[in-house]
C-alpha cells in the first residue's frame, strides 16, 4: 500500500507546480494530478471491504462439450454447381 506521506508529498510538489504555473493549462495538469493521487489514496479498498467472487472461477473453467455437429452434404436439384453460398 502506498503511505499516505508519500502521496502528501507527491500533492504538495504538485500544488507547487500549480501556484508557480504561468498558463491555465498547467494549473489544470497539475490539479488533475493531485485528483489522481486522492483518487490512489481513498480508492483503495480496505481488508473489511473486500468482496469474494466466486463465480469467476466457474466462469473460467474449461468443460468439454460434447461435440454433436454432423457435416452431412445436401444434395440439392436446383442446378447449384457446388457447397458453396457463393454457387449458382
Amino acid at each position: 500500500m502506498i503511505s499516505y506521506e508519500a502521496v502528501i508529498q507527491q500533492v504538495e510538489k504538485q500544488l507547487a507546480s500549480a501556484k508557480h504555473a504561468n498558463n491555465e493549462q498547467q494549473i489544470r495538469e497539475a490539479l488533475t494530478a493531485i485528483r489522481a493521487l486522492c483518487d490512489v489514496v481513498l480508492d483503495v479498498p480496505t481488508a473489511t471491504s473486500h468482496v469474494q467472487v466466486n463465480h469467476l472461477p466457474q466462469m473460467l473453467s474449461t468443460e468439454q462439450m460434447p461435440s454433436t455437429i454432423k457435416t452431412t452434404k445436401i444434395q440439392h436439384n436446383d442446378g447449384a454447381n457446388g457447397d458453396s453460398i457463393f454457387d449458382f
